[in-house]
């Protein structure tokens, strides 16, 4: 089995589209890549990774080949070759190839294009469908933050949020929560997701509709008549969807979701900017919990300098210094006052040799 530097190796020299964008894709799964872009310039095409958050640029094919690589990938995602001016999104499943273990990676893979000035920029975003799924352990929280989590979870009914900008791995602790809910007595668990980004074994999964047929407000006032347990909406995203959050929270079930705005105490204020009563909030808002992703520090060669531990690289890492992500935690809930900070659990996980200083500023400043 090749190794994904040997993969990209002389990549650019391929004049078989089919097979560069197979080693593309191969070595972005054996990179563990959440991403790749391809951005075309005048003579050439750069590829970068994504991985651990951070971009890599790992090859640039020629320009010449820019068109048949497109087209390859457009084939895969049933997207319009001939459509070369409008953006175009789709999707397709890959597997890699291979014996015993290598055989059984599956990929799902989410594409869009935009057209540019030098053709067309292509995003993947590789989604590892047979990886194993973090459960509340592996996140990162704290031991205090983990126990106000998990209490909530065993509250009936309620609002917990995710807060934080796009990446920060919002519907991975989603998803993780449900996960610890399922541990228990059986519930009857409905999610609207905007895409559907892992199938959960036991868990009825709405997506919701490009052409608006399905909506979040519309799924939720629909799903509400199969005798829920508890909700997951991907995102609040306008008084509509928030309107029958609420509704669905006071009315016995726990709804789980997500919502954009820097801490966990701005959750408060955004709702009430939406349209939410404000005697409403301590009544539905169970627990807000704004979260980062930092890159955790390579175990084997880490070192440690002047202001703490700090990335060195080495043969584990790919010469990163870096392997993995955590998360950064901060939780509020109205209800009972707590407040717990995300410099504090930034602070204690730079003193541990989790993450280093520079991580840190540069996931939530100073």
């Amino acid at each position: 089995m090749l190794s994904a530097q040997e993969l990209l190796a002389h990549a650019e020299s391929l004049t078989d589209s089919v097979q560069l964008v197979d080693r593309i894709l191969r070595a972005g799964l054996l990179l563990h890549a959440s991403d790749v872009h391809l951005d075309p310039a005048a003579d050439s095409v750069r590829v970068r990774f994504r991985i651990d958050g951070a971009l890599e640029e790992v090859l640039r094919i020629p320009a010449a080949m820019q068109n048949a690589v497109t087209s390859r990938l457009k084939v895969l995602a049933s997207l319009d070759i001939a459509e070369r001016r409008a953006p175009q999104d789709g999707g397709f499943s890959w597997r890699m190839g291979g014996a015993g273990a290598f055989a059984a990676s599956p990929l799902d893979v989410r594409m869009a294009t935009l057209p540019v000035r030098h053709g067309e920029r292509v995003t993947l975003r590789l989604l590892e469908t047979g990886g194993k799924r973090l459960g509340i352990a592996e996140l990162g929280m704290s031991d205090s933050d983990r126990a106000a989590f998990e209490a909530v979870l065993r509250r009936p009914h309620g609002l917990v949020l995710l807060t934080g900008p796009t990446g920060s791995g919002k519907t991975t602790t989603l998803y993780a929560a449900i996960q610890e809910l399922m541990k228990g007595e059986p519930l009857n668990i409905i999610t609207v997701e905007d895409p559907i980004e892992y199938e959960i074994p036991g868990v009825a999964q709405a997506e919701v509709d490009s052409a608006d047929k399905v909506n979040f407000a519309k799924a939720l006032k629909s799903l509400l008549r199969h005798d829920p347990d508890v909700v997951m909406i991907g995102e609040i995203r306008d008084s509509d969807s928030l309107d029958a959050a609420v509704k669905a929270a006071l009315t016995g079930h726990l709804v789980l979701s997500t919502l954009h705005t820097n801490d966990a105490k701005s959750t408060v204020t955004r709702l009430i900017d939406m349209g939410l009563d404000p005697n409403l909030v301590p009544a539905t808002l169970r627990l807000a919990v704004a979260q980062r992703l930092v890159r955790r520090l390579c175990p084997e060669c880490r070192t440690k300098g002047v202001r703490g531990w700090e990335p060195k690289g080495c043969v584990a890492c790919g010469g990163r210094g870096y392997w993995g992500r955590i998360g950064l935690f901060e939780m509020y809930a109205p209800e009972t006052g707590l407040s717990t900070s995300i410099a504090d659990d930034a602070r204690a996980k730079v003193e541990a040799g989790i993450t280093s200083e520079a991580e840190i500023l540069r996931a939530i400043g100073g």
